[in-house]
């Protein structure tokens, strides 16, 4: 398994080669194995059915998401465990904090040794090509910002869409 890479640009603004544009490897986008791909994968090592498997993928939805509720961690065996996390504003006095300076919570997934080991296999493939910014989607629904169901292309309409990097 190789992570691809191809060549981005940046001109830099800050530090002592402020000014300077620099070249650096930015990963390329991954394919992507579908659900329906997995689905079919576990179905024919396992021998248990779509339903099952569909019905299982559900009940685990359901219950992380209750425990997750709840402010537990939960445990996915060889995979890992998977958490909600939260961290609180610095505030310049002990009175001051409280409930509404707690920044809004997100989840993380903390995989198992075995699967973090993977990455020490991984290869690298630097494609000697300029990276291209994946175009924006549109806004969910398919809608353009206007409702008129008009794609939005990048940019907003502009011509030369967005920038490499952040």
């Amino acid at each position: 398994m190789a992570l691809k890479f191809k060549i981005a640009k940046r001109k830099l603004n800050l530090g002592k080669r402020k000014g300077k544009t620099v070249y650096f490897a930015i990963q390329d986008e991954h394919p992507r194995t579908t659900w329906p791909q997995v689905e079919r994968r576990i179905i024919q090592s396992t021998g248990i059915s779509r339903a099952d498997l569909r019905a299982a993928v559900i009940a685990l939805h359901d219950i992380v998401e209750d425990e997750l509720q709840a402010g537990r961690a939960v445990d996915l065996a060889d995979l890992g465990s998977i958490k909600a996390l939260a961290q609180g504003k610095m505030m310049d006095k002990f009175d001051e904090v409280n409930a509404t300076t707690i920044r809004p919570a997100h989840v993380r997934f903390y995989p198992k040794m075995s699967l973090r080991m993977v990455t020490k296999e991984v290869s690298y493939e630097v494609t000697k090509e300029a990276y291209q910014p994946h175009p924006k989607k549109s806004p969910k629904g398919g809608k353009s910002k206007d409702g008129s169901g008009t794609p939005v292309p990048p940019g907003g309409g502009t011509e030369g869409g967005g920038h490499v990097g952040a």
